[in-house]
């Protein structure tokens, strides 16, 4: 017994040996499998294929030292610019991608080259989960990313302008505001939805940016407006000689409902056009203001609040209780019943629907005060959305954003335009609200018989004189062909 006890003991203690070093050899199986998982060459090192996985190595170090570097020398702006150009993009996701696929390509191979022989189904299955959760922590940020930049990409087509009468050309679109001092966009809040017929818009703002300072003046046109004519020598003038005027409803001759009537009556006017309402209403903001509009950004009202959703909301002073959720009353009697109220307050966080009634709403005020209060959201939003909030919630700002908005913006012009948007953040942003007080002040008179010769004259005290010599809309040269 004794001899057998002592021959057993040897036996007992080679085979705790054996499960020892096969135990140590598992984990520094596991251990060198994430670690060439995570940096690309040194897997294979360890495998003993030393020259491409040094290459491998060194390649991905530099790759990443060569990022970090350009991220440290190019200004953040002008890196946040390139995401809207539509090539550069097209380029970084297809690197994005190419990335991700021989990352993983390369974990694959060095963990089989690494796994020992003979391993049972349980202990291969580890190290199939120790590639998975390496890779996924590279793979995953690489591929969620290319998903980004693939739907920025497809978000600047969709919004990005088609045909259209009255876009200007630009001669060099790395340098567009070159011989431009003022951008002028119009801002239509489109009205449809809430049984409306057509889609005339709701709200018109014109944002006037100094293209050297980011300032901007924001000038809000009465829907209301009447009695304006259109640029002088445009193909609407010739049809519309003695302005936008003419029998029956007189809602029907008021500038919001050029949109819907006059691409309607004239449609030879606008053949091969994308947005024959929104160029018509930019002739007739043209005419009524005596400015150059350049482009038009418009935003679906009923699709405003997903916007503001994605951005986590718009905190604002509110100066009193705002109704939400009722109308006027058809027999003019009053309001309909709120189903509530945006309560008065300082500091007063807004979602998504919130926001848009306090912008919109009209009983208990009238259309001036509801002007006040769409500039003063559109310039909270300008001010308030920040870089972190677009890249952790951009899917739902760029699905919001391409379900809501149309621009006759060409895309050379967005990256440009992007840096432009980052001065207007820092900027002054003064409004002139064309309210009723205004036109009583400076004439004494309405938004229904404005004297445009003093309204031109207070447009151009505000914004300077006209910055070219004609829009598309009035049949003259606009600026040369893009190159």
């Amino acid at each position: 017994m004794a001899t057998h006890g002592h021959q057993h003991g040897p036996r007992g203690a080679r085979r705790h040996a054996r499960r020892s070093r096969r135990r140590q050899r598992y984990g520094r199986f596991l251990v060198r499998t994430a670690a060439g998982t995570l940096l690309p060459g040194l897997g294979l090192m360890a495998a003993g294929r030393r020259r491409i996985g040094g290459l491998l190595l060194g390649t991905t170090l530099l790759g990443a030292f060569t990022v970090v570097l350009l991220v440290i020398l190019i200004p953040n702006r002008r890196l946040l610019a390139y995401g809207g150009d539509r090539s550069a993009l097209l380029l970084v996701g297809v690197g994005l991608i190419s990335v991700a696929a021989i990352w993983l390509m390369i974990a694959l191979v060095s963990h089989r080259l690494l796994e020992p022989v003979g391993l049972p189904v349980r202990k291969r299955l580890g190290g199939v989960l120790t590639v998975t959760v390496a890779a996924s922590l590279v793979v995953g940020p690489l591929t969620l990313a290319a998903h980004n930049v693939f739907t920025q990409r497809s978000l600047i087509g969709a919004i990005s302008g088609g045909e259209s009468l009255t876009a200007p050309e630009i001669a060099d679109h790395n340098d567009p505001w070159a011989d431009l001092s003022r951008l002028n966009l119009l801002l239509l809040g489109s009205d449809a939805g809430d049984g409306r017929t057509g889609d005339r818009p709701d709200t018109l703002i014109v944002a006037s940016v100094d293209t050297d300072s980011g300032d901007t003046v924001m000038i809000s046109v009465p829907r209301n407006l009447v009695g304006f004519e259109f640029p002088a020598g445009s193909p609407l003038h010739e049809r519309y000689p003695d302005g936008f005027t003419g029998p029956g409803d007189p809602r029907d001759w008021m500038i919001n409902a050029v949109y819907d009537f006059v691409p309607r009556d004239h449609a030879d006017v606008f053949d091969g056009i994308d947005n024959p309402g929104a160029d018509a209403t930019k002739a007739a903001v043209e005419g009524a203001l005596d400015i150059d509009l350049d482009y038009f950004v418009m935003v679906n009202l009923e699709g405003f609040q997903v916007l503001v959703d994605a951005i986590g909301g718009v905190t604002l002073d509110v100066p009193r209780d705002i109704p939400i959720g009722n109308k006027n009353k058809e027999d003019g009697t009053g309001c309909t019943e709120p189903r509530g109220y945006i309560k008065a307050g300082e500091n007063q966080h807004l979602d998504g629907s919130q926001a848009l009634w306090f912008a919109r709403s009209r009983c208990g005020s009238d259309d001036n005060d509801r002007m006040v209060r769409q500039q003063y959201v559109l310039n909270a939003i300008a001010h308030q959305v920040d870089p972190q909030t677009m890249l952790t919630q951009y899917q739902s700002i760029a699905t919001a954003t391409r379900d809501i908005v149309e621009t006759d913006i060409p895309e050379q012009l967005f990256p440009a335009l992007i840096q432009l948007m980052f001065d207007v953040q820092d900027g002054a942003i003064e409004t002139m609200p064309l309210t009723y007080d205004f036109f009583q002040t400076t004439m004494g008179s309405t938004s229904a018989d404005p004297d445009y010769d003093i309204l031109h004259e207070a447009v151009a005290d505000a914004i300077g004189p006209k910055h070219r010599p004609s829009s598309g809309m009035s049949g003259a040269s606009p600026r040369p062909t893009p190159s």
